[in-house]
């Protein structure tokens, strides 16, 4: 049980999250009518952004000694790694809008930078779970995409919703977090991705292009 909870535990990295939900969204039917060069292109922009750059964020850090270790135990030393990362997530956003996908996307990729600072504060305190956060992420977007799509995704929202539980057992087993810290960490991520994109997103990048312009 051990080997299977810290093998979940991997294999759900936070880090990880954002390409799974990625060639989840691209093998939806709307997107088999983008070219082949735009879903190329997200899968290296997700790459990058929400995975590459983080965990080389993450490395630096632990070898300026910033950091004790790479799994950041110390809720305090999480504050620097998940702003950082909130920052690439951001960039990760714009870059999937300039690549004409739906505004939509983009502003779930900005609900998981705002949970990310929202765990980035609470961290200071309190050991939140960063794995619920990502996994309720998961979920939250999984259904706000459901909404905008107008489709209804049965099986995997029945599958994220029992990786979710698993992924609570897991932390729980390893004691890496309190019943609360899980419970906390889902609905930061999973309230954030829900209601964030509700937004006028569009309007907010087209100030945004205007401005940087």
């Amino acid at each position: 049980m051990n080997a299977l909870s810290k093998l979940l535990s991997f294999v759900l990295f936070p880090l990880f999250i954002p390409l799974y939900g990625i060639m989840l969204l691209t093998s939806t039917e709307f997107f088999s009518y983008y070219p082949e060069l735009y879903i190329r292109s997200s899968y290296v922009s997700v790459a990058i952004f929400g995975t590459i750059i983080p965990m080389t964020c993450i490395l630096i850090l632990y070898l300026l000694k910033v950091t004790s270790s790479m799994n950041l135990k110390d809720k305090k030393e999480r504050t620097i790694p998940y702003l950082l990362t909130a920052i690439s997530y951001i960039l990760c956003a714009v870059s999937l809008y300039t690549l004409v996908f739906p505004t939509f996307v983009s502003a779930i990729v900005i609900a998981i930078a705002i949970s990310l600072i929202i765990d980035a504060i609470v961290s200071r305190v309190w050991k939140i779970s960063a794995h619920m956060t990502g996994m309720g992420a998961l979920l939250g977007g999984t259904l706000i995409i459901s909404y905008y799509m107008h489709i209804f995704p049965l099986f995997l929202i029945v599958t994220i919703v029992m990786l979710c539980g698993l992924m609570a057992s897991a932390r729980l087993y390893l004691k890496a977090h309190t019943p609360k810290q899980v419970i906390a960490g889902f609905f930061c991520g999973f309230l954030t991705t829900l209601f964030i994109p509700m937004l006028s997103w569009d309007a907010i990048f087209k100030f945004f292009f205007k401005v940087a312009a």
